[in-house]
């Protein structure tokens, strides 16, 4: 038998070959900035360990298609080029649940926000209320600004509880009590008639820190939330750690002092008793035991510099270092982030937190450790929901909702 060498056939093969080569790395440019978020033809070649040539050429294409926008900027003191998605007209909601509050935003696909807008709630408000003014705001706000339901492909809904990753239920909910034991992907997409996809606030606060701004390079990012519990959240690589019962980063159930006060999740000691905004307030209203105390009039005092507020802020923080310093010996991380309702007065707080790992950490583990308050404020976690969707309907192609 002879076999007959097709120079036409293996030249169509080597063309179609080169064809899906092609497709496969626009793929991959698009994927990456629908993931990480606009960012420089270098860093674009650098992620996906494409040539600057190739990369180059991508862009040029994409941008002549209307897909990528790119415009001149300086990175590193240099000229560069920051590549960014167009909009296709696919939206993302956020929704954040607090003890609290309760928030929505919502986000295209160029990652642009828009519609954020927020309520307080009473402290021991149940999923069918809850759940009910939340569909409410979202549909208030796409109304306003002017988006069809249609268009809303995926919601992030983000609770301060740890939850199954198999079930959805809620395993750990030491803030929301009365959320216990709930099926809150079922609950939630039947009430805001939306598929939706649910995270534990904090690690959607290191989610939001990790995916945008100056840390959405970095090889491990933690966050750590300060409110009525605390939480933190760990991103490597831009990616949450995710375990398999659903519980990670619970500090705030760490014990400190043995005999202490009885905390909710039944131990005695644990960090939120000393530290959390819960005892903070707590605190502050034995000293002002003339007036109605919130959380509020805390944040208040310590912006007009009231001694006694700051001074419980700076204690906290000691405390809440006493915990995040086993997490530097273990993880060596780039950046630690510090966010919460008290972010925005929380110097002493995080000076307090700063000085106590630090002495209570390997010199060594946080010499290379930033310590910073968050920029994004009480808007992280909702900000993380939206990203968390965006980067499911990039990876996974939802479609728009048909009503």
């Amino acid at each position: 038998m002879s076999l007959v060498f097709d120079g036409n056939a293996a030249a169509s093969t080597s063309a179609g070959s080169q064809k899906a080569l092609r497709a496969r790395n626009i793929d991959l440019v698009v994927g990456t900035l629908g993931i990480d978020g606009p960012q420089t033809q270098a860093m674009l070649a650098r992620r996906t360990r494409l040539s600057a040539g190739t990369i180059s050429s991508i862009v040029r294409e994409l941008t002549e298609q209307r897909r990528v926008s790119a415009r001149p900027t300086i990175s590193g003191g240099r000229r560069a080029v920051e590549v960014a998605l167009v909009p296709d007209g696919r939206v993302v909601v956020g929704v954040d649940v607090g003890r609290a509050h309760l928030q929505v935003m919502a986000m295209d696909t160029g990652r642009r926000t828009f519609g954020m807008r927020g309520t307080t709630l009473h402290s021991s408000h149940l999923p069918s209320d809850t759940l009910r003014i939340a569909r409410q705001m979202v549909d208030e706000m796409l109304a306003e600004s002017g988006v069809d339901r249609s268009d809303v492909v995926l919601c992030g809904v983000a609770v301060p509880a740890s939850l199954n990753p198999v079930t959805g239920r809620v395993v750990q909910a030491s803030v929301l009590q009365s959320w216990a034991g709930i099926d809150l992907v079922e609950a939630t997409t039947r009430a805001l008639d939306l598929p939706v996809v649910l995270e534990n606030d904090a690690n959607l606060g290191a989610i939001a820190h990790a995916g945008t701004g100056p840390f959405s390079g970095v090889r491990c990012l933690v966050f750590v939330k300060v409110g009525t519990g605390i939480g933190a959240g760990l991103a490597f690589d831009g990616k949450i750690y995710e375990s398999a019962s659903g519980i990670a980063g619970e500090i705030g159930h760490g014990q400190l002092i043995d005999g202490g006060e009885v905390c909710t999740c039944g131990n005695r000691g644990c960090l939120e008793t000393v530290a959390s905004t819960r005892r903070i307030v707590a605190d502050f209203a034995r000293i002002r035991p003339d007036s109605e105390v919130e959380l509020d009039d805390v944040i208040a005092a310590v912006a007009a510099g009231d001694p006694a507020a700051i001074r419980l802020l700076h204690d906290a923080g000691a405390q809440i270092g006493r915990a995040i310093a086993p997490i530097c010996n273990l993880l060596s991380p780039d950046v630690v982030v510090v966010g919460g309702p008290l972010a925005r007065v929380g110097a002493s707080l995080f000076d307090g937190i700063v000085q106590s790992t630090r002495q209570r950490s390997l010199s060594t583990a946080t010499a290379h450790t930033r310590f910073v308050l968050s920029d994004l404020g009480d808007h992280a976690e909702v900000h993380g929901a939206c990203l968390l969707a965006l980067r499911r309907v990039i990876t996974e192609g939802h479609a728009r909702v048909s009503n």
